[in-house]
């Protein structure tokens, strides 16, 4: 009984959590958009492309599952589209300027996404794990030397992805 007494007294009052989490430099700090996608790799100092799938898609980072062993710190070039098709029906607002009889006047709209074209982008292997359900190697790569267009770019796909993620969840909430 004092037990029970002491717990309800420590519940009524101040509420301090059971755990407390550290963030740390290491753990992720960006979205991961949990799509898959097809990419095209050469790995520097090896001739030939070959293929994998792409899946886990950040800012600055994605996991690249293939049959190939790779180290870390290995460079890796990727070649890939974003997967319009996951994204082509969700319409996101776009400002435009209509010219009416009192002047121009902004108006919003919605469209679909601008389709999102072949891009280049340079990795390097963060670090490997065996994917058990699909019998792949998996592999984290964190993206280098990367034009601030190509990163708008993933970014605009990842925020197009969350969109299409909301309105899901609400629809299923019947919202």
């Amino acid at each position: 009984m004092f037990f029970w007494k002491k717990w309800t007294r420590r519940k009524a009052g101040r509420r301090k959590p059971l755990v407390r989490v550290k963030v740390s430099d290491e753990q992720r700090q960006a979205y991961r958009a949990p799509v898959e996608f097809a990419v095209v790799y050469v790995i520097e100092g090896r001739p030939g492309a070959r293929t994998a799938v792409a899946t886990d898609l950040s800012a600055a980072s994605l996991r690249l599952i293939g049959d190939e062993d790779l180290g870390e710190d290995t460079l890796v070039d990727l070649r890939f589209t974003l997967p319009n098709h996951l994204v082509h029906d969700v319409h996101v607002e776009k400002e435009i300027v209509e010219t009416t009889s009192r002047g121009r006047v902004p108006k919003k709209i919605m469209v679909p996404p601008e389709p999102f074209a072949e891009m280049t982008v340079r990795a390097k292997v963060i670090n490997a794990f065996l994917r058990v359900r699909r019998r792949k190697l998996a592999y984290g790569l964190q993206f280098v030397d990367m034009g601030e267009q190509t990163t708008e770019e993933i970014q605009r796909f990842i925020h197009v992805w969350q969109i299409r993620q909301l309105r899901e969840r609400a629809a299923l909430r019947g919202e």
